[in-house]
C-alpha cells in the first residue's frame, strides 16, 4: 500500500472548504472570457454565442482554464468534457479543443445530465420527464413488492418520500408553468 503525500480524506468536515479555497481564483482566471458556473467539483462555461468572435472568446476561456489547471498542476479530464449548444437554430460548426490533451475536440452532445435533470439542445426535457417517470415507477413497483399489506396513511407516506420525490424533482427548472410549489390550495 502507498502512502498518500497529499489531499484530504474525502468526507471530511474541512474537505469542501479547501477545496473552494484552492479554485477561488478560477473565476477570476476564466471570467472575462465566458460566465464560469462552479458547483462543487463542476465548472461550466456559458457564452451566448452570435459570431465567431464569441466562438473564439469561448476558446479563450478554455485556454484560460487549461493554464490554470497547469499552473495548480490539476489536469483535465476530456473525457469528462462535453459540449451542449442550446436554441433553436443550433449551428454545430463550431469545434472547442483543450490544449494538454493533443488538441483534442470536446465532444458535442445532444444534451446533459446536469444535477439529475436531463436538458437536450431544445430544452424540450422528454427524455427528462420519461426518466423520471420510470424511476418512479420503479419505486411504485419496490412498494408493491416490498409491502404487502398497507393501510392507506402507511401508503401515502411511503408515496410521498419515495415515489413523489422523484417527479418533483427539479420541477420549476423542467415544467416551470406548471409547478404548484408554494400555492395551498383552498379550503372549504
Amino acid at each position: 500500500m502507498n502512502d498518500v503525500t497529499s489531499g484530504i480524506p474525502q468526507g471530511s468536515v474541512l474537505g469542501p472548504l479547501l477545496f473552494l479555497i484552492y479554485i477561488n481564483d478560477l473565476l477570476e482566471c476564466c471570467g472575462a472570457y465566458s460566465e464560469v458556473y462552479v458547483f462543487a467539483d463542476d465548472a461550466k462555461f456559458y457564452r451566448h454565442i452570435l459570431s465567431d468572435d464569441d466562438n473564439k472568446t469561448l476558446q479563450y476561456a478554455l485556454d484560460a482554464l487549461q493554464k490554470w489547471s497547469e499552473r495548480w498542476l490539476l489536469n483535465l479530464n476530456i473525457k469528462k468534457c462535453q459540449v451542449v449548444t442550446f436554441g433553436r437554430s443550433v449551428d454545430k460548426s463550431y469545434k472547442y479543443t483543450i490544449r494538454d490533451c493533443n488538441n483534442q475536440t470536446i465532444p458535442l452532445e445532444r444534451g446533459i445530465l446536469d444535477i439529475g435533470v436531463c436538458f437536450d439542445e431544445k430544452l424540450s426535457f422528454k427524455e427528462h420527464i420519461h426518466a423520471k417517470i420510470n424511476k418512479a415507477y420503479m419505486m411504485l413497483g419496490l412498494i408493491k413488492r416490498n409491502f404487502k399489506y398497507l393501510t392507506i396513511p402507511t401508503f401515502i407516506l411511503l408515496y410521498n418520500s419515495i415515489v413523489r420525490s422523484h417527479l418533483d424533482y427539479c420541477s420549476s427548472v423542467w415544467a416551470p408553468y406548471r409547478s404548484v410549489t408554494g400555492i395551498v390550495p383552498a379550503t372549504r
